[in-house]
């Protein structure tokens, strides 16, 4: 267990916008015939692909102000093929809730890639529900992997029973069915992000909730321009939880945050382990709940982290693992294979950075463990803590460049991370706002 040291300076700060619903916005606003206006939208390399993407697609894109858009679209049925290739960079949400939408579209063809990274990700989720559907939908590299070249055309109804809970594929047959006008049935084994879902209903729709994990939709569709308010984004809100808990003086208020019941694993996962972290000022906006979060220097402890709550934490798991390595007991993750199938192999990925380290790790199939409280876990923060760099790879994976920039503040440690450019993709000025937390 590394002992705690860092004071920070009692202060509020705000995080950028979620990610997820600022992929959404646009996504719906190119759908909905008309302007939409966007507040809160992130301003990072994914969600700014995303919105570069349907830009070639027909969409009239105006800043107003930073975080700040107007949208103004022909509608789904005068979306036009684009003329070059969409690139999305490294965002695995943008392009497999894009390719859902674009197979929807009848008439418009296009090819969806990204960087080499995003080019390693599985698509097969969602191409093959997609081709059940009647799309026409190809991984052109190896293994059904982007690019994707889509054909898009009208979609049959469908009705699909996911093998994993991932709101990705989720939104995917969603959009798919929204812009073709058709059925869709869907089921899931654990509850995943509704995000989709809120933004659906915000305009004016109805879901059909079979069961928890079963729902209906069907046309015709309400898309009409609207107004998005996005939050705070929980994940990136995320360090600076695991900050404030660990440190040893100093309250964080983080402001404005979503707290979508299925995005909030984060809380309980900490809260499990002992972490004191109260929600200030809850609301509803745009059909999300939103809150501020106050953080309260807390003593951790090892906790069982249950299977039903890592869909729900699962872009979380690296920074909980960095609390983990503060926590009494040690920490360990299972059930979490998703993982693999991140920006990174986020298994390997952690496994391997705390090896650098000299933490003794067992890496399994579906996560890892280790024990914080050895005699050789005492030993390697006492080699840690003499100053020796450490050389820590970050894989082009955004979170784990973040996750062991929190380790290093927290700790003291010299920690040579390669690259820290991917933080870009989800949180500009995140060095900076970290700096501003710390005493000198």
């Amino acid at each position: 267990m590394i002992p705690k040291n860092v004071k920070l300076k009692s202060r509020e700060i705000s995080v950028p916008g979620d990610k997820s619903l600022s992929h959404r916005s646009v996504l719906f606003a190119a759908l909905s015939k008309g302007r939409s206006r966007v507040t809160g939208f992130l301003e990072a390399e994914d969600p700014l692909n995303t919105m570069a993407a349907f830009a070639k697609l027909g969409l009239k894109v105006s800043k107003v102000r930073p975080g700040e858009y107007e949208f103004e679209s022909p509608g789904k049925d005068a979306l036009v093929s684009p003329n070059a290739e969409l690139d999305f960079g490294n965002a695995g949400t943008g392009i497999r809730l894009s390719a859902g939408l674009i197979c929807g579209l009848k008439k418009v063809n296009a090819v969806l890639t990204g960087d080499d990274s995003l080019k390693k990700r599985p698509m097969g989720r969602i191409i093959q529900p997609l081709t059940a559907m009647g799309a026409s939908i190809v991984g052109l590299g190896e293994k059904e992997t982007a690019p994707l070249k889509i054909e898009g055309k009208k979609l049959n109804g469908f009705r699909y029973e996911s093998p994993i809970a991932s709101a990705q594929i989720k939104s995917c047959l969603m959009l798919a069915a929204i812009a073709s006008e058709a059925d869709l049935e869907y089921s899931e084994t654990i509850l995943s992000r509704d995000h989709t879902e809120n933004m659906f209903r915000f305009l004016g729709n109805r879901i059909e909730q079979i069961t928890p994990l079963r729902f209906k939709i069907g046309p015709p569709y309400v898309l009409n321009g609207g107004e998005f308010k996005v939050p705070g984004d929980i994940s990136s809100a995320a360090f600076f939880l695991v900050l404030g808990v660990l440190a040893k003086e100093g309250n964080l208020i983080v402001k404005n945050i979503g707290l979508n019941p299925a995005r909030i694993g984060i809380l309980t996962a900490l809260r499990l382990m002992g972490a004191q972290i109260d929600v200030l000022n809850e609301r509803v906006e745009c059909g999300e709940p939103v809150g501020d979060l106050k953080t309260y220097p807390s003593t951790l402890k090892k906790a069982n982290i249950p299977e039903s709550l890592i869909p729900s934490i699962i872009d979380e798991i690296p920074v909980l693992s960095i609390a983990g390595l503060f926590a009494e007991g040690g920490f360990e993750i299972r059930h979490a294979e998703e993982l693999r199938a991140k920006e990174s192999d986020r298994i390997h990925t952690m496994v391997s950075n705390f090896r650098a380290l000299g933490i003794e790790v067992e890496e399994y199939p579906d996560g890892y463990a280790l024990d914080g409280t050895s005699r050789r876990s005492a030993e390697v923060w006492a080699g840690l803590s003499s100053g020796k760099s450490v050389p820590i790879r970050s894989f082009m994976d955004h979170r784990i460049a973040m996750s062991f920039l929190i380790l290093r503040a927290l700790s003291g440690f010299s920690l040579d991370i390669d690259e820290t450019s991917w933080i870009e993709t989800s949180f500009p000025g995140f060095e900076t706002l970290l700096g501003s937390c710390l005493h000198e």
